[in-house]
């Protein structure tokens, strides 16, 4: 429809340029160039209707296509660029010696809190919190002072739920 409009455009406007008397040839020329751009630039299609994405397949002869925008306005195709080439970014190069000691500190430290986590979990060991090698930086207790009694573990109750068999109580749907 669209060409349809910008071609009689274009033919009015040739027939309106060869009425006007005096005229000369290169002004009517020059304009009906100015008018075939414009024609053309208003008969070719903007997209801007519904799209389809076509999927990425193979052509007949079994080259493989990309997957493709599908304009049905005008029936054209062209390649829907979704795949964007990044590379990394190299933040961190080589290795720093002086830092491997207090990350095996600290990865030791990380040990001993997950392991008395599961002791206290598991009941094993008192809910007051795990006992923890003294950090770099922390006091030690004096030899004069007296040791702390070791703490009684806990004993939970048993659990008061009924236990119900499960192999002799099934139902089938019928």
């Amino acid at each position: 429809m669209r060409r349809i409009v910008a071609c009689s455009g274009l033919v009015i406007a040739v027939a309106g340029g060869l009425q006007i008397p005096g005229l000369p040839v290169w002004g009517l020329a020059l304009g009906l160039i100015v008018i075939g751009a414009l024609a053309w630039r208003l008969s070719v299609c903007p997209h801007d209707g519904p799209l389809a994405l076509l999927p990425a397949t193979r052509d007949n002869d079994g080259t493989p296509l990309p997957p493709r925008w599908y304009c049905d306005a005008c029936g054209a195709t062209w390649a829907a660029n979704f795949d964007k080439e990044q590379t990394p970014v190299r933040k961190f190069t080589g290795y720093d010696e002086s830092k491997a000691v207090s990350a095996a500190r600290r990865a030791a430290e990380l040990a001993d809190r997950q392991r008395a986590l599961a002791l206290q979990r598991a009941g094993l060991r008192p809910q007051h919190g795990p006992r923890h090698a003294p950090s770099q930086g922390v006091r030690q207790p004096s030899a004069a002072k007296k040791p702390k009694p070791a703490a009684q573990p806990v004993v939970h109750a048993p659990d008061t739920a009924d236990v119900v068999p499960i192999g002799q109580g099934r139902r089938f749907a019928g």
